[in-house]
């Protein structure tokens, strides 16, 4: 055997050790900062047309939802909620702008607002204007979604229990809304109160997180005590429903707890194959990938304070929240070649 050919065996095995199995070199996923300035800038949603980047900011002075073109250029705003509402106690609070996402036509956008005293749903054109108000109902109607094909969409609702911190239940609204015709169906009956829902591209399932427990069994809650497990005591969790509605499918913390993880902010790619989501395990943050068929989860990120993901319409970035200290900022992960790979680095 050759000198020349001794050495490059010997390269090839020093990266197979290094890099892992299947694993991605460093020089494969690019990051870079999408919005960088000293603003709070949160919640990314890019538009299924690929123009568009959403996201809640306040960089105005108020909490607004703003949108800025994919390919670069300045943002604008919106919306123009006001900068505070009064209270059920009269006094004035900040209001609250948030979780922006989009028609499957590009050309509005679903949002959440306390413009009117509660969280509820508005859609807003692309261009601004007037919102629209989709849902009104006792409690906090949250994080919104369109279905595929725009006829429909779901979103988190404490309606039932409107005092109870854990007393949400997904609801499923016609698109026109609800706020001037028939109030939405339920589709969750879980006590683990699901958040963050997601459509699968098919349309067929509904992706969310909700408390992961089981009420017999007797866990420690600190200071040396125990007590029965309840959604206070349990880790938000990744499961999936019928859109029709049915047994709730676990899909993340299934095989093992990493070290009580807690699983936030699913998003479903384009292709079906994946959800990304968020990972907080012992207080770093980080992004993660499941394959939807093998159930296996693939690590994006390993450098902390990386939330909130959501996928580019071709499925080949992902967009995401970054966390400065108080500062958010968005950035975007490219080149990932999730076919082959294991671990992304940066």
């Amino acid at each position: 055997m050759s000198r020349i050919v001794l050495i490059i065996l010997m390269t090839l095995a020093f990266a197979a050790l290094t890099v892992g199995p299947g694993a991605v070199p460093a020089s494969a996923a690019q990051f870079r900062a999408f919005l960088p300035d000293t603003a709070r800038d949160t919640d990314p949603a890019p538009s299924p047309d690929g123009k568009w980047v959403a996201f809640q900011s306040n960089r105005g002075g108020s909490s607004q939802i703003w949108i800025v073109p994919t390919a670069g250029g300045a943002p604008r705003k919106i919306t123009n909620d006001p900068a505070k509402v009064k209270g059920p106690d009269g006094k004035m609070l900040p209001t609250r702008v948030m979780t922006p996402t989009w028609a499957p036509d590009s050309k509005s956008l679903l949002y959440v607002s306390t413009r009117e005293g509660n969280y509820n749903v508005y859609s807003i054109p692309l261009e601004g204007g007037t919102p629209k108000a989709l849902s009104k109902a006792d409690g906090a109607q949250r994080y919104p979604a369109y279905s595929p094909d725009g006829t429909k969409i779901v979103f988190p609702s404490s309606r039932n229990q409107p005092g109870s911190l854990w007393g949400f239940q997904l609801f499923v609204m016609d698109a026109k809304g609800e706020a001037v015709g028939t109030k939405a169906r339920q589709l969750t009956r879980s006590s683990g109160s699901p958040g963050h829902p997601v459509w699968s591209p098919d349309g067929q399932w509904v992706c969310y997180v909700a408390k992961d427990f089981d009420s017999t069994r007797t866990v420690n809650i600190g200071g040396g005590m125990q007590a029965k497990q309840s959604a206070m005591f349990s880790s938000f969790r990744v499961f999936k429903i019928q859109a029709g509605g049915g047994r709730e499918v676990k899909l993340t913390g299934v095989l093992t707890d990493p070290g009580q993880a807690e699983d936030t902010w699913p998003a479903w790619s384009p292709d079906g194959k994946w959800i990304a989501f968020g990972r907080n395990v012992q207080g770093k943050q980080n992004l993660y990938v499941l394959n939807v068929v093998s159930g296996q989860i693939i690590p994006i990120t390993d450098f902390g304070n990386a939330m909130k993901p959501n996928w580019s319409p071709d499925g080949k970035s992902l967009y995401f929240t970054r966390l400065n200290g108080q500062d958010e900022d968005i950035w975007v992960v490219t080149n990932l070649n999730l076919a082959t790979s294991t671990r992304a680095k940066r």
